[in-house]
């Protein structure tokens, strides 16, 4: 018995000893959310995304034809948590890791349980200057997103992602390799409506140089990316292409006063990093060739403190999307804009109750009219730690 314990003891410590190196610490937050929305055309369905947070292209479209729609939602699955770890080696050098998860996009039973599985939100590591693993991407500014009740709030106009990459940062500079995805329109085999396609054959990573530049109070980020898109051989009627894309992006805060002001503004070949994809990459003409789609997207959002326990945010964001050929693009997001305003308040810093107003807009391409509006009324209620 005194072997086996001291053959255990031996196995446990180099576990034991890079325990004591490393510093172990994690976070995150309780979220209930409450909200009651109205849709112009029609219904959103019980399985859409839409119904937790914003997401533009869910937004319900008929041509005028559809009857309006009212739906009630409470969940607590934005609710995440974090962990980190921080190594000091025997050099004395740092590495740091962090893993975090939530509970969004898993639908779970509402009729009993509300069960929903956790989904992978981070998972990365940095050593000297070098982070590799699953983050926000290098194009996206986080520090110029705005405070909302909605877990992202101005998405219309906004770059937001998550994928694994490989940074390097040096001072206000980083240069980063992340994963590529190419989202099309393909144009039909047969007379009827075009499909959409996620063709995953890039060659090349995306490709992200950014720049963070401090004024005083102020903050800005301006960063371009040069993508690749393709399809290969036998994915869509045996075309075998690839094309190029490039897109800029500049975001910032500024301070006035107590009160701040965050914009963004990202404009050409990055339909896949703004609005939640709302829109396609690109379509694949009749001859197999790839067209880009051209992008516009911004928000800017003003934030009022009216004590240091109470504030508001006015919100307005918007996406404009520009395809090569509407024939083929017929029935995908055009144009996508969301207004929203809000109350925060915070009794202590790790406690805070919310309510927002928000009114959204969502067009498609077609020859007649094709949009719909949504109405949401949105309540919050958060503990963090």
């Amino acid at each position: 018995m005194r072997k086996t314990s001291a053959i255990l003891l031996a196995a446990a410590l180099p576990m034991a000893v890079q325990a004591a190196n490393t510093e172990f610490s994690y976070g995150g937050y309780i979220k209930m959310d409450a909200m009651m929305s109205t849709y112009s055309d029609g219904d959103i369905g019980a399985g859409s995304l839409g119904r937790d947070f914003y997401v533009p292209s869910t937004t319900p479209t008929s041509g005028g034809t559809g009857e309006e729609t009212s739906s009630v939602d409470f969940s607590a699955k934005s609710s995440r948590l974090n962990f980190k770890t921080v190594t000091t080696t025997d050099s004395g050098e740092k590495v740091t890791g962090f893993i975090e998860m939530d509970f969004l996009t898993t639908s779970g039973n509402e009729v009993v349980s509300n069960s929903n599985s956790p989904r992978l939100r981070h998972a990365f590591f940095t050593y000297n200057n070098l982070t590799f693993g699953q983050t926000w991407s290098t194009f996206m500014n986080v520090g110029a997103l705005p405070e909302t009740v909605d877990f992202l709030g101005v998405s219309d106009g906004t770059v937001f992602n998550r994928q694994a990459q490989i940074r390097y940062t040096m001072g206000d500079f980083q240069f980063a390799l992340e994963n590529p995805e190419t989202t099309l329109v393909t144009a039909p085999a047969a007379p009827g409506a075009p499909g959409t396609l996620t063709t995953d054959d890039s060659g090349l990573p995306d490709i992200v140089a950014r720049y963070n530049l401090k004024a005083g109070d102020h903050a800005f980020t301006v960063a371009a990316i040069a993508r690749q898109f393709a399809v290969q051989d036998g994915a869509q009627n045996g075309v075998d292409e690839t094309a190029n894309g490039f897109g800029v992006s500049l975001s910032g805060m500024v301070k006035i006063g107590a009160d701040d002001l965050k914009f963004s503004y990202t404009t050409g070949d990055v339909a896949r990093y703004v609005g939640l994809a709302a829109a396609q990459d690109a379509i694949v003409d009749a001859s197999g060739d790839i067209k880009a789609t051209t992008v516009n997207a911004a928000f800017v959002a003003y934030r009022h403190f009216w004590n240091d326990k109470m504030r508001s945010t006015i919100a307005y964001s918007m996406l404009d999307a520009d395809y090569d050929d509407d024939t083929i693009a017929a029935g995908r997001v055009e144009a996508s804009t969301s207004t929203r305003l809000n109350l925060m308040y915070s009794p202590t810093k790790e406690v805070t109750y919310g309510v927002e107003y928000s009114m959204a807009t969502l067009e498609k391409v077609t020859t007649t009219k094709n949009e719909g509006d949504m109405n949401r009324l949105h309540f919050t209620a958060k503990y963090s730690f």
